[in-house]
């Protein structure tokens, strides 16, 4: 099973403008300064070897995953990278998609129309959905107003498939299984399991349940797991003011991977707001965190005595379970 993120902000795309490239040329020139990089060719290098920053940036596009095992092509949410995930998939040549949809916020169904294998004949998607008013939802885009073409004149095909909580959906050796999360409006995790190894990702979710009572029936799907796509758009100190809104912050999934047992940790839906900067920050602190509360978790950490792993999503991140 691999995982790919396409789009890693929340809420809207983000730009890669004239003064934020120059303030990002001017962070990396000044850690070049500091480790002793003293030519172009010295800080292109260390560039692209990771030495520097890692990543340089995170991304601009909102929330789209790719996981893929064998034969079998899932995404879930369809936000601005779906675009580029969709030119890359016709270069591929896939024929057949299956989307997993979150909820049905615009930052989770804004790329849809520009997937280029909806207008192509041959292809089809199969979009999932956990929602009764997804079809309509996603449908009203396509109505000759919000986008120029209908959905009568798309070419490929499209087909909506209701699921059932808790209930699995098998596609080839891959299994997909929906579950709750914290979200106004509701909105839905899905749990990926393949080859004894699994993947949620876990957007948009404030994670206002933590403890094992509070979880209640989604408890199980974050026990043991191998990789969580955490919801982290905010930091601690900004959770008070934005209560209800529907998103975490770093430490709280630190809190959750630790007393689960949860392997690799990586922090996503990224604030448009955010800085690199600031999401550097964000990472730091969350290793300080994570580093001061381990060892009370013994039992737990036995056989990966320095944790979980942590790590900051950026478009483009590619794993390999």
């Amino acid at each position: 099973m691999y995982i790919k993120c396409w789009g890693t902000r929340g809420s809207l795309p983000v730009a890669t403008t004239h003064s934020r490239f120059l303030a990002l040329f001017e962070d990396v020139a000044n850690q070049a300064r500091k480790m002793g990089f003293n030519t172009i060719n010295d800080v292109s290098d260390a560039l692209k070897a990771g030495k520097i920053f890692n990543p340089v940036a995170y991304g601009g596009n909102t929330s789209c995953t790719e996981v893929g095992h064998e034969n079998v092509k899932c995404f879930v949410d369809m936000g601005s990278g779906f675009r580029e995930a969709g030119t890359v998939a016709i270069q591929q040549g896939n024929k057949e998609f299956h989307i997993f949809v979150t909820h049905m916020h615009w930052d989770h169904i804004m790329g849809m129309p520009f997937f280029i294998p909806i207008h192509v004949k041959g292809h089809k998607l199969n979009i999932y959905h956990v929602h009764k008013n997804a079809p309509d939802a996603i449908k009203v885009n396509f109505n000759g107003i919000n986008f120029p073409l209908t959905w009568d004149e798309l070419g490929g095909e499209v087909k909506f498939h209701q699921l059932t909580l808790y209930k699995p959906v098998e596609l080839g050796n891959l299994s997909i299984t929906p579950f709750v999360l914290d979200h106004p409006g509701g909105s839905f995790g899905y749990r990926f399991d393949a080859a004894g190894k699994s993947f949620i990702v876990g957007v948009d979710g404030e994670y206002k349940r933590v403890t094992p009572k509070e979880l209640g029936k989604d408890l199980a799907f974050y026990k043991n797991l191998d990789v969580l796509l955490f919801d982290a758009q905010y930091e601690m100190s900004e959770l008070a003011s934005r209560f209800d809104w529907g998103h975490c912050s770093p430490n709280i999934g630190v809190d959750l991977a630790l007393r689960e047992g949860i392997k690799h940790l990586i922090f996503t839906h990224h604030d448009p707001w955010s800085s690199e900067e600031k999401l550097r920050r964000m990472y730091a602190n969350a290793v300080k965190y994570m580093n001061s509360q381990l060892g009370s978790y013994p039992e737990v950490w036995a056989s990966q005595p320095q944790g979980p792993t942590l790590q900051m999503a950026y478009d483009g991140l590619t794993i390999e379970l």
